[in-house]
């Protein structure tokens, strides 16, 4: 398989994370669910979903399972460019569809950390890294190496287990 046809089958993967990820937060958001626990653990999931589905694809084109090393830069190919394509939808999102997303949470959070008994000290900690990690500066920088990198941790374990298996042997290798 050529250079450019694996680009194309992880840029094909990245787009179709970058998708599933914008899509389902969305989704959550107008099912009011915006703030919940989904929010934070539907990218994962759908992180080691895509990842064994893209490993498998991979597989099929190489004709064998992907070494480690082949399967790496698919799933590094694959999370960057899912990433920049959430990371962009939320910020085109944040700044001109709902300019007042960031105040709509933060205020709605604000009150959820009231009930559960935090402090003001604590709340405005909180609700003050929410709004720094929305700013533009942050979305396209340390934010995307804070989430890019425990998915490439959590794809990587996925893909080892579910794809590469370096317990087992290829077809055409030999046993000893």
């Amino acid at each position: 398989m050529s250079g450019a046809a694996l680009l194309k089958h992880h840029l094909y993967w990245g787009l179709g994370l970058g998708a599933a990820v914008a899509l389902a937060i969305q989704i959550l958001t107008w099912l009011g669910l915006g703030l919940s626990n989904l929010t934070w653990l539907l990218p994962w999931v759908l992180v080691v979903i895509f990842a064994l589905l893209a490993g498998r694809s991979l597989g099929r084109r190489l004709g064998s399972r992907p070494r480690f090393l082949e399967a790496l830069l698919l799933l590094l190919v694959m999370i960057l460019v899912g990433r920049l394509i959430y990371q962009t939808y939320m910020w085109v999102y944040i700044n001109y569809v709902d300019p007042s997303w960031v105040d709509t949470v933060a205020e709605v959070w604000s009150g959820q950390l009231a009930e559960a008994g935090a402090t003001a000290a604590e709340i405005d900690d909180r609700i003050s890294n929410f709004r720094r990690q929305w700013q533009t500066d942050f979305v396209f920088t340390l934010g995307l190496v804070a989430y890019t990198l425990p998915e490439i941790v959590l794809g990587l374990l996925a893909m080892i287990l579910g794809v590469v298996q370096p317990w087992k042997k290829r077809a055409g290798e030999d046993a000893g």
